[in-house]
């Protein structure tokens, strides 16, 4: 028996703490994972849920895999690549290149969720900090649009409202205060006081109201809604903030942060505010961060020619405009995660797959290489939600290939 510490790629957490015993080659037992960590780890043993090297569903070597992808990638001539949030720094650098060496167009799914405000963070528009920040430091934590209990089981007790010293199971008089801006009850909601509960879509309302409330000075605030005044008297009197952003709200304000920003701007005289996006892929973050230290886009650019930035290099509009001719997707599921009447329109364009575990994509997809499980059979870095480095170990050994390795091969192939 060996007693291996690793980082779990479940989500942008990467809890660094996982315990994992393993007996030979295979797990045993796993310590402190959520059920989203421990479902990636035991899925790895599973035979059935893995990927084998495939062309047109019949399995074939590895090289042969790579081969056919090469061929797809070179004969064509609008090449789109799309996902890399699963995979490692030293994966996602050799993607970029890739994108750049063949002229394609590069996304991944911030596009569709994270990004715009990831974006704002790095080029420092909104304000953000460190998890480790966070405990024992801020008076104040806001849950917007995000509910960790279903997407970050660990969150809370890990990073947030229970990871504060005071705490103590058997009683906790606590020093922070827990809020949450939701569109219906849930679990988070119910630890929360005060619980700021607004209609689906009224997120930029409660933002412009909230700004009129800030801005209002006297013992007579107007006629702004009560909730917004709360909220302001809430947010002033806390010295450090820290808000949480989440889908719902990404969602709501359709991907524009301008006015959040403004919002959190006009509170930072008085209080210090931080935002850390709730990122989901565990190294999304990664993704983004690297990008924009290359070429000062987060996602949705096009290396044909001139460095282009748009709308219409989003996975989303290359798809439904019938604009890729050759797709290669990488640890991403998008068949499964975007609506059918977007995704039929890649019907008879070659779409190669990279991916650890069997998905409706790799069953759709013309290549499939199989890869091995990030964290566990291969090594690497990651960024946090927070965008700390966090560091991947190897803890077995595997016979699949890692991204880093095949997109490196396809790269030295396709650079002749």
């Amino acid at each position: 028996m060996s007693l291996v510490k690793l980082a779990c790629p479940a989500c942008g957490c990467l809890c660094d703490d996982i315990d994992v015993e393993l007996e030979g080659n295979r797990i045993k037992r796993i310590e402190n994972a959520c059920a989203k960590g421990a479902s990636i780890f035991y899925s790895g043993e599973n035979p059935d849920r893995r990927n084998s090297c495939q062309i047109d569903g019949q399995e074939v070597p590895l090289e042969k895999a790579i081969e056919e992808a090469a061929y797809l990638l070179k004969r064509s001539s609008r090449r789109l690549i799309f996902g890399l949030d699963s995979s490692t720094l030293e994966a996602q650098a050799i993607g970029i290149e890739l994108a750049q060496t063949l002229g394609s167009v590069l996304d991944d799914s911030s596009s569709f969720c994270q990004g715009a405000l990831i974006e704002k963070i790095l080029d420092g528009t909104i304000p953000s900090c460190s998890l480790p920040e966070v405990k024992d430091n801020a008076d104040l934590l806001i849950y917007w649009g995000s509910n960790p209990s279903h997407t970050h089981p660990r969150h809370l007790s890990k990073f947030s409202y229970y990871s504060y010293t005071e705490y103590n199971e058997l009683g906790w008089l606590p020093k922070v205060k827990l809020g949450c801006v939701e569109v219906r009850e849930t679990e988070v909601s119910s630890l929360s006081n005060p619980f700021f509960k607004l209609k689906p879509g009224e997120d930029k309302d409660f933002i412009e109201a909230i700004l009129t409330a800030a801005r209002r000075s006297g013992s007579n605030p107007g006629e702004e809604a009560d909730e917004a005044k709360a909220f302001t008297e809430l947010v002033k009197s806390s010295h450090f903030c820290v808000i949480f952003v989440g889908l719902g709200l990404t969602y709501a304000l359709d991907g524009d942060f301008r006015l959040f920003a403004e919002m959190v701007q006009e509170f930072n005289p008085s209080t210090r505010i931080a935002v850390i996006p709730m990122v989901g892929h565990y190294n999304m973050r990664g993704f983004n961060q690297s990008l924009y230290q290359r070429i000062g886009y987060v996602n949705k650019v096009s290396f044909a020619g001139a460095i282009s930035y748009g709308d219409e290099y989003s996975f989303l509009e290359q798809v439904r405009n019938h604009l890729a001719d050759c797709v290669l997707i990488v640890g991403s599921n998008p068949f499964s995660n975007l609506p059918y009447s977007i995704m039929k329109e890649l019907q008879g364009v070659p779409v190669i797959c990279l991916d650890p575990f069997a998905t409706t994509t790799t069953k759709a997809a013309h290549v499939v290489i199989g890869t091995a499980i990030s964290g566990l059979e291969c090594d690497g870095r990651a960024l946090r939600m927070d965008g700390e480095e966090i560091k991947l170990t190897q803890a077995r050994v595997s016979n699949y290939p890692s991204d880093e390795e095949v997109l490196g091969r396809l790269l030295d192939r396709l650079s002749r």
